[in-house]
């Protein structure tokens, strides 16, 4: 549950302007689901949404409430700093691990490699 809005992913917002503010959380599973949720069902909406959610995360990144340096006046700890980078740079990661995965295709329908021979 997100109350600050400005982001696709207002609840990783709204989670770390809390934590920068000093409020604490809790994990809480409960034995009977106090949440239902609507997962998507296709690979179509399932892959939407996880474009959403990295767009979010970029979002995040780039704005104003980047938690390399907001907060810094407030309580937010190094690990949950930490946390809250790892969460937003991620998509980043797609842009190596797309090299890599292409790099290979290419060297073999080229017939060059990277490595001289």
């Amino acid at each position: 549950i997100g109350w600050i809005y400005g982001s696709v992913t207002e609840d990783i917002l709204t989670g770390f302007k809390m934590h920068a503010r000093g409020w604490k959380s809790i994990y809480c599973m409960p034995v009977r689901p106090a949440f239902k949720g609507s997962a998507p069902i296709n690979l179509s909406d399932r892959l939407n949404q996880v474009l959403r959610w990295a767009l979010g995360s970029v979002e995040i990144l780039f704005s104003r409430h980047c938690p390399i340096w907001y907060g810094y006046e407030g309580r937010l700890k190094f690990l949950e700093r930490f946390a809250y980078i790892n969460t937003t740079i991620y998509p980043i990661t797609s842009i190596p691990l797309l090299a890599y995965c292409t790099l290979p295709a290419v060297c073999l329908l080229t017939g060059k490699f990277i490595i001289p021979q």
